[in-house]
């Protein structure tokens, strides 16, 4: 639990300096949500001795905690950069919806795993945590081309993610041994992103 709430802090911490002007500061703060979210599965799946309930628990409080990281965040991370015009809005809300009905649809099938004993090592759609490693890659995409296009490749990115949450194609899981690439893929994103801020 406690890494699912450093996640959702620094969710609500980045929309908070999003909405301040700091986006960049705000995708970083969306990259370390990932992080935390990377990690909370593993660390409790670790923990021997976890009754049925308290699996189910851990699912529906790490799905809540994906709505608000990687449902919320990167809506209120896209209109505090300019994307504030009426027809942005579908888009926000399809992908809203879209990731909300991907991470109802990954709980049922995480239950019925509990209930069958079994482990699956694949998603059904593209998971809603992706969001942290793709949208940052493109915004810095985004940063240098004309504005006016910017807007629409963030849009775009946006709205592909959402058929692709709800899409039937399936993905392997990553496997715990690929996790250190994952995390030096995240590390230096970040790393990019100090080095731009720090530029006057």
């Amino acid at each position: 639990m406690p890494v699912t709430f450093a996640a959702v802090m620094c969710g609500l911490l980045g929309m908070w300096l999003a909405l301040r002007g700091r986006v960049d500061v705000g995708m970083i703060c969306l990259m370390m949500a990932g992080i935390f979210d990377m990690f909370d599965g593993p660390i409790a799946r670790g923990k021997k001795g976890r009754v049925d309930d308290e699996k189910r628990f851990g699912i529906e409080l790490d799905s809540l905690s994906d709505v608000v990281n990687f449902g919320f965040v990167p809506t209120v991370l896209l209109f505090a950069s300019g994307l504030t015009a009426w027809y942005y809005v579908p888009i926000f809300l399809i992908y809203l919806l879209a990731g909300i009905v991907r991470l109802a649809y990954f709980n049922v099938l995480e239950f019925r795993s509990i209930e069958d004993a079994v482990s699956r090592n694949h998603y059904v759609g593209l998971p809603i945590t992706s969001v942290a490693g793709v949208l940052p890659l493109f915004w810095l995409i985004a940063r240098s081309l004309p504005y006016v296009f910017a807007k629409v490749l963030m849009a775009v990115v946006m709205f592909v993610m959402a058929i692709l949450f709800v899409s039937p194609i399936r993905i392997p899981k990553v496997r715990k041994r690929y996790y250190p690439f994952v995390l030096l893929y995240v590390l230096v994103l970040i790393l990019v992103y100090v080095l731009i801020l720090r530029k006057p």
